[in-house]
């Protein structure tokens, strides 16, 4: 919980994925996280499990199809 909020973290394998409201938050802890873990960060998410993550950034809405 960081500000009354909650990190989503998904792991599979040797993948991670981190959502969470907060930008800025967000990015310190996935420095943080790949940082311990001796990770590169991939960019935005497209694809998960065979899934298509569309992500609309100005209406803040994410999916999973």
């Amino acid at each position: 919980m960081i500000d009354g909020a909650r990190i989503l973290l998904g792991a599979h394998v040797d993948d991670f994925v981190i959502a969470f409201a907060n930008q800025h938050v967000l990015d310190s802890f996935r420095a943080r996280l790949l940082d311990a873990f001796e990770d590169t960060y991939e960019g935005a998410l497209q694809h998960y499990l065979r899934c298509e993550v569309p992500c609309d950034r100005d209406k803040g809405t994410t999916y999973l199809s």
